[in-house]
């Protein structure tokens, strides 16, 4: 692969990354759609777990499936290693958001 064709892979994956984000976001992020943290804070309401290690929770899922993989070379649900990348570029946005929207006033 080129680095022309590393970006234009990059392009791609991340418009698809982002078309995922919307559609998913419609199904997680609350009845009137205008809550895009929803199913990540209820862990904190629920008293379970801050809101970001819920993020981590969920980071840890997907990659717990990509070392699967590379251990085993195969995945017995059906979602691709791409599918698990995609997902870990949405959940690493989300927390960024989160974070950024949750600590606007100061410098992290």
């Amino acid at each position: 692969m080129t680095t022309e064709e590393l970006l234009k892979y990059h392009e791609e994956i991340c418009t698809r990354a982002r078309e995922i984000m919307r559609i998913k976001n419609h199904d997680y992020s609350g009845a009137d759609g205008k809550t895009p943290f929803a199913n990540f804070e209820v862990a904190e309401k629920l008293s379970i777990t801050s809101t970001e290690k819920g993020f981590l929770v969920r980071i840890l899922d997907k990659l717990m499936r990509i070392i699967t993989w590379t251990n085993c070379g195969e995945l017995k649900v059906n979602e691709s290693i791409e599918d698990a990348c995609v997902d870990n570029i949405n959940y690493h946005i989300l927390l960024s958001a989160h974070t950024k929207e949750k600590y606007k006033n100061e410098k992290l």
